[in-house]
């Protein structure tokens, strides 16, 4: 909210800012008012001599748009499920029942319990990848949004519930730390809590495979291949489960806090866990 009346003030002030429109648009489009950020984006792209930086976005945003406009919805008290097509209702509102029970287990995990409902978008497998634009192995996103390719989810429901809580801690971690969260921790608590019984699942990275260093894994993966996805992910989970073993989830809540208050990671990470974040990076590696 803060940042929005900053960019609005901004633009207010001068309309030809570009940045403050693009930062503005995109956190419309985050928060889920593709109509808003439409707008942001067409008034800055007209009144800018370099509004055509935004063009591409743009177009994204208008075939998303007009794609929805065909969707249907399905709500439960923290969630809302777009879904196209009628054959679709009864799954879409089984997700919505099954992320209303992960919502329920993750927050009683951290303590944490998203304030906003959370819209879930169901797509196609071709419709999933034309609006993400991610890696053939991404089994689901969150941007602001959860969404979901529907294939073959009707027979793993087991794998379902996985990903939808695997989604649903990135909303949760968007909602505590904002953007400043490094990725490892993101995906790390994200693969941990995928399931109530998360203590005992597999995080060892494959035999004969690499483990990354902790801050080569502070931007994105989006950009990995399948393999240094899954230990990406692998090594991630590890060292969150360590940091929850040795200091409690409540400490890595904290953590996010003071990441969304503009802290340093490095700095919140002594404040908050009693140990330089250079020493726990090293002890990862070696185990």
């Amino acid at each position: 909210d803060v940042a929005q009346t900053r960019f609005e003030c901004a633009l207010a002030l001068n309309p030809r800012y570009l940045s403050a429109a693009a930062w503005l648009g995109d956190l419309h489009y985050r928060a889920g008012r593709l109509h808003e950020a439409i707008a942001i984006y067409e008034t800055a792209s007209q009144g800018s001599p370099e509004g055509g930086r935004l063009q591409q976005r743009l177009d994204d945003w208008r075939r998303e748009l007009e794609l929805q406009t065909r969707f249907r919805e399905a709500h439960t008290d923290h969630f809302t499920a777009l879904f196209e097509s009628s054959t679709d209702e009864p799954l879409a509102r089984e997700i919505v029942d099954r992320l209303e029970a992960a919502y329920s287990r993750i927050g009683s995990a951290l303590g944490v319990y998203p304030s906003q409902p959370i819209t879930v978008v169901l797509y196609t497998r071709e419709q999933y990848n034309d609006i993400t634009k991610l890696a053939d192995w991404s089994a689901a996103a969150y941007d602001g949004r959860i969404r979901v390719p529907l294939a073959g989810v009707r027979e793993r429901p087991e794998a379902l519930d996985r990903m939808l809580s695997h989604e649903l801690v990135h909303a949760v971690v968007a909602m505590v730390g904002g953007r400043a969260v490094p990725a490892w921790v993101n995906e790390g608590l994200a693969t941990v809590l995928e399931s109530a019984d998360a203590g005992e699942m597999d995080v060892t990275p494959a035999r004969g495979r690499v483990q990354p260093a902790l801050s080569s894994l502070h931007g994105t993966f989006v950009g990995f291949s399948r393999q240094d996805a899954e230990v990406a992910y692998a090594s991630s989970a590890r060292a969150v489960r360590r940091l929850i073993e040795q200091c409690g989830t409540a400490a890595v809540v904290a953590l996010l806090e003071d990441l969304s208050r503009g802290a340093p990671f490095a700095s919140a990470f002594h404040h908050r866990l009693a140990m330089r974040y250079e020493d726990f990076a090293a002890r990862v590696a070696r185990d």
